[in-house]
């Protein structure tokens, strides 16, 4: 789970977003590619990234996305270090450069932005360990079930007695690659959710109307 910046308490983050250039992107334009040197970091200003592995191959597949006033690029963080995925745009993006060595600085002296990145990787460890589970009978529905709950938690926005919409649109591929499930077993889960009033498609966005049903409290 990328660190999500809060302007009110990341006051040192914030004050390297106000200084950073920003690039507009077009959806399928690569920031950087494996191996690129990075000191950068970059956050997400309007859009979403989508960060791929093994790029170009047959075995690509989005390993991750990020949102509004997410970080992501963290190798910047490290002197020396390459990029190990690809981040790509997925649809009109937005994003902010970041200098790697002030972003260290910032974590480093800010305790509660610290505390909210070391948070940010525990949830990312757990989500990890959920979908990295076996795949019994089941299992399918709930590493899905799973990812949108996270999502709508990191990305989610309310919408009055309608739901949490999850403002990112993920194709049942994309969903695949992230659960590990195969896309016909992810289509079939969504339009079962559908049916049953769990989940509403709106303009090609998923809007989560029963937790419960996806398995959240």
């Amino acid at each position: 789970m990328p660190l999500k910046v809060v302007p009110r308490r990341d006051r040192k983050l914030n004050r390297l977003v106000k200084k950073g250039d920003t690039l507009a992107l077009k959806k399928g334009e690569v920031l950087y590619s494996p191996g690129d040197g990075g000191n950068s970091l970059f956050l997400v200003r309007a859009g979403h990234m989508q960060l791929l592995s093994d790029p170009g191959t047959p075995r690509e597949r989005v390993v991750g996305v990020v949102g509004p006033w997410e970080l992501f690029g963290e190798e910047g963080l490290f002197t020396g270090a390459s990029r190990g995925l690809e981040a790509r745009a997925g649809e009109a993006t937005q994003v902010t450069t970041l200098d790697g060595p002030g972003v260290n600085r910032a974590l480093r002296t800010a305790s509660k932005t610290y505390g909210a990145f070391l948070l940010a990787k525990e949830e990312e460890l757990s989500l990890a360990r959920a979908l990295g589970g076996p795949r019994r009978q089941g299992s399918a529905a709930a590493h899905l079930g799973s990812l949108l709950l996270h999502l709508s938690r990191r990305l989610g926005r309310t919408e009055e007695k309608k739901g949490t919409i999850i403002p990112i649109r993920l194709t049942h591929m994309i969903l695949a690659d992230l659960t590990g499930c195969h896309r016909s077993t992810v289509t079939t889960l969504l339009n079962d959710w559908i049916y049953d009033g769990a989940l509403r498609q709106v303009d090609g966005y998923l809007l989560i109307r029963k937790p419960k049903a996806l398995g959240g409290s």
